[in-house]
């Protein structure tokens, strides 16, 4: 699949985003992958960090929380953000839970790296800066669903995790789900050590195709080929899974990167909902 039919690039104001056509085209679902572009916050953070946790000036947050929110059609306080661990917990949300996490990072839904929602009008967001961001639905039954998957989750299967949340709550059938897998650090970038690589090799009988050892003792792991396979494991169609060919670590002008800060930068928002039906 080309990249172009994967993700657009969109501007509103000076915020820049991405939407994934692949997913969303005329079916009434919003999906969008913030940039660092377009926000308020100064360096390391510059300028559209919308992480509250990794020490910028909260109110700079906020703001570009609320920008982000604007620029894209979502209402900024109706956010649903989990308090991300790098797991595989997986949680369904409803629109009671609109709000959390929007302001304070101790009110977000605890420890889960996967929020899902059949209902319309709740904005799942989650936070990323490497990490892989991984994007469901279900156009039969009108489920979405948002993980993120950094190696901890992509070890611990959580796109498969997430795809059985989607079908024990809503009867999501697999076969039918698509899926988007967003801009994350590329296996040009990420480098791993025995530690990591001998995890990846125990729990997976095959992982050639997203595991290359570089030098003694060094690894390339591609998160997103990991992904990739783990969604087929959970039986997602191949024409059903469509991924970004975007670098975040290779784009800085674009995108925080975690691994090339050295730790210390911001965070994109990974951002999907359900829109309202008006028949």
């Amino acid at each position: 699949m080309e990249p172009r039919s994967v993700y657009e690039y969109h501007k509103a104001g000076n915020v820049v985003y991405l939407t994934f056509p692949f997913i969303t085209g005329n079916s009434g679902v919003k999906a969008i992958f913030s940039t660092r572009l377009g926000g308020l916050s100064s360096p390391p953070y510059d300028s559209l960090n919308l992480g509250i946790h990794v020490g910028d000036d909260a109110y700079n947050v906020l703001v570009n929380r609320r920008r982000l929110c604007d620029a894209v059609g979502v209402k900024y306080s109706k956010l649903v953000c989990a308090s991300q661990v790098h797991g595989c917990q997986v949680k369904v949300v409803n629109p009671k839970q609109t709000g959390r996490g929007v302001q304070f990072a101790s009110d977000a839904i605890p420890d889960c790296d996967g929020l899902v929602t059949a209902s319309p009008d709740v904005p799942l967001a989650l936070f990323f800066a490497d990490c892989v961001p991984i994007y469901f639905f279900d156009p039969v039954n009108r489920v979405i669903a948002l993980a993120h998957a950094g190696w901890r989750g992509t070890f611990q299967r959580i796109g498969l995790k997430t795809i059985e949340v989607m079908a024990r709550q809503f009867g999501s059938v697999p076969e039918q789900v698509l899926v988007v897998i967003g801009p994350a650090i590329g296996s040009c970038c990420y480098e791993i050590g025995n530690d990591v690589a001998d995890s990846f090799t125990r729990e997976f009988p095959d992982c050639s195709g997203f595991l290359r050892a570089i030098t003694s003792g060094k690894w390339r792991l591609d998160l997103k080929e990991a992904n990739r396979q783990v969604l087929q494991e959970a039986g997602l169609k191949d024409e059903h899974i469509a991924v970004s060919d975007l670098c975040t670590s290779c784009q800085q002008n674009l995108f925080f990167s975690y691994r090339a800060s050295g730790g210390k930068t911001g965070r994109m928002a990974a951002v999907m909902m359900l829109e309202k039906c008006n028949n």
